[in-house]
């Protein structure tokens, strides 16, 4: 698949230390090299080009490389300071880490879950919460590598994406820490030792790429080596080690060589070794930075460049989630003027939240006497996010867990009155689920989701979770059974079995309501194409059309006295035939070629509301 700019998300660990020490800090300042601040300001802003526009800047998304190898170099020469002055101490380091990263970050996730809640369907903020919950706890990029390729993730759905790239670097500074300190005070020549661990580590993310590129991408062991190149730069320093040759050669060398890469490299088969480049020019940058006087070592040094350095954090914080919903809310609106609101807005928030609400958040919670507000505020929000996650993804998206079918999936409205309501299905019937529920309230029903996407969950299909299904309706003589799959995926032309397997489940409920599918989006129906330039009609491609219509038919052709079809298909195409793809609140229908979004599903809630209703018993 060709990966866009908008498509592709480019990574940012900007979880660096101050290089001087916070008023009120117990940490001794360190050197300050403001050529640093110049070079973040270069990786950021490489960052925030290759979101606008891949095409502008190519390899734009290396700006993590620069972020993790910068992180490792100023957080070793931290530790490595402490460890000297025989005042190393974790409680202290990982309140700095707290007091740097947590209040911005925190600010962040929370802004884009009110957001989210304005602005996206049901279905896209039950996946928003559930991310920021992992993100709280610094596992986003487990859950991500779930989800696949980071360059072909949904963009302008997944407006915490960017956080996968903190959660490796607080994953390495969990252990780097004791690491280092036990490497320095009983290792005779550490450099060498933290070199081989680097190139270890560097080894097996050419091999995981070649095999899995979403594992060597979003995984720790497969990016400590980037971090470890600035902990032996560090270490390097700190002996005394003199910069090898001219500084204004070493210099240039890395400019040069961060130009090339932000030109020629590309996402395919990233990161692999073509990511030793970007590493080797920060690298080269960093070794002689400070002993230069030459026009690039004054450049980055530049009060413009450090300015926009200081506040790269917020930057990279603040610029994705706008441009996620800038992209979302507004994907009809030309590229020009989406550009200028992206930029516009993530500006000002970044520079605002970091003067009123970053920097004065970092010297509070830096101060010695504030450590226990400090952890505390920490493990509150983590803790706050984490549960806010779980609720809304669970209310938002109702999903079955596959171990819990045999025991009634998700229940809804189970204080209703008025009979008992079983949906059966895969991911189809899951997304009828929120609307279903909305019903279930309305009519005083008990409603139980045993639908789990990505399963089957039908007699003769495979791996079918079936005997749990019919386990659960023998022991809850339901009063009606729902059912909802991807039909024509699942069987194709082969309507005999799709027959029987709805033979199979009609004894189990006193009605059994069958969704028929809905129409299959062509690939132009979405967002992303629309900002392209795709314009309605909307067409449902024929071969998908004709395989539908004919499940449809053997459907309707059933004669089970207990067994309805609800056609769904005329709610979901104007008289033109082609498919209502917007709401009345200008949403998408649909959320992907073959799931509707909840706007979608609110356009069928009437029908399906009142055949529900009529197949209850009376009152």
């Amino acid at each position: 698949m060709t990966v866009s700019a908008e498509r592709a998300m480019a990574p940012g660990a900007l979880a660096y230390a101050p290089a001087r020490s916070d008023p009120g800090s117990r940490h001794k300042a360190i050197a300050y090299l403001p050529g640093v601040d110049g070079l973040r300001a270069i990786a950021v802003l490489s960052v925030l080009a290759f979101h606008l526009s891949a095409r502008s800047l190519p390899g734009g998304f290396i700006g993590v490389d620069v972020f993790f190898v910068i992180s490792g170099f100023l957080i070793s020469s931290m530790l490595l300071s402490d460890i000297d002055r025989r005042s190393f101490s974790l409680v202290d380091f990982y309140q700095r880490r707290i007091a740097r990263i947590a209040p911005a970050m925190f600010l962040v996730i929370l802004l884009t879950l009110a957001a989210g809640r304005l602005l996206y369907s049901k279905q896209d903020f039950a996946s928003l919460a559930a991310n920021a919950g992992a993100a709280a706890l610094s596992a986003i990029n487990f859950k991500l590598l779930m989800q696949g390729s980071y360059f072909q993730i949904s963009q302008d759905a997944q407006p915490l994406l960017h956080l996968w790239s903190l959660a490796v670097e607080e994953q390495f500074y969990l252990v780097f820490p004791i690491f280092l300190y036990l490497l320095v005070r009983f290792a005779r020549r550490p450099l060498p030792v933290l070199l081989l661990c680097a190139a270890v580590s560097f080894a097996l993310c050419v091999a995981v790429t070649l095999w899995r590129p979403p594992m060597a991408f979003y995984l720790l062991p497969t990016r400590a080596w980037e971090l470890l190149a600035g902990a032996a730069l560090a270490l390097h320093r700190r002996g005394g080690g003199a910069t090898p040759g001219r500084p204004a050669v070493l210099i240039a060398v890395g400019c040069g060589l961060l130009a090339l890469s932000l030109v020629f490299v590309r996402e395919r088969n990233f990161p692999g070794w073509p990511a030793a480049f970007p590493v080797a020019a920060t690298a080269l940058i960093l070794l002689a930075t400070g002993a230069g006087t030459d026009l690039l070592s004054r450049g980055l040094a530049h009060p413009a460049m450090v300015f926009l350095g200081k506040r790269s954090y917020a930057l990279y914080l603040w610029h994705w989630p706008v441009f996620s919903f800038v992209d979302y809310a507004l994907y009809s609106w030309p590229a020009p003027d989406r550009t200028l609101l992206k930029l516009a807005v993530a500006t000002l928030g970044a520079f605002a939240s970091y003067e009123l609400f970053e920097a004065p958040a970092r010297r509070l919670l830096n101060r010695p006497g504030n450590r226990g507000l400090a952890f505390g505020a920490f493990a509150t929000a983590v803790l706050l996010v984490f549960a806010y996650g779980a609720f809304a993804r669970s209310r938002d998206y109702l999903s079955a867990d596959p171990h819990a079918i045999a025991t009634g999936g998700i229940a809804a409205n189970p204080a209703g009155t008025h009979g008992r309501v079983v949906v059966v299905g895969d991911s189809q019937g899951a997304m009828y689920g929120s609307e279903l529920a909305a019903m279930a309230r309305e009519g005083d029903f008990r409603l139980n989701v045993i639908s789990a996407a990505g399963r089957n969950e039908l007699d003769g299909q495979a791996n079918s979770e079936w005997p749990h299904v019919r386990a659960y309706l023998q022991a809850s003589h339901p009063d009606v059974i729902v059912v909802a799959e991807a039909w024509t995926e699942k069987y194709g032309a082969d309507t005999a079995s799709l027959t029987r397997a709805i033979a199979a489940i009609a004894p189990y409920g006193r009605r059994v309501l069958v969704l028929a599918q809905a129409p299959i989006a062509p690939a132009t129906a979405d967002r992303a194409a629309i900002r392209g330039g795709a314009r309605a009609p909307f067409l449902e491609p024929a071969a998908e059309a004709g395989a539908r219509r004919a499940d449809t038919a053997a459907l309707q052709a059933m004669r089970l006295s207990n067994v309805s079809i609800i056609e769904v298909a005329d709610l979901l195409l104007d008289p033109g035939g082609g498919l209502r793809l917007f709401g009345p609140d200008r949403r998408l229908t649909y959320m992907d070629t073959t799931h509707l979004s909840d706007t979608g599903t609110a356009l069928l809630h009437a029908r399906l509301s009142t055949a529900i209703q009529k197949a209850l018993p009376k009152r």
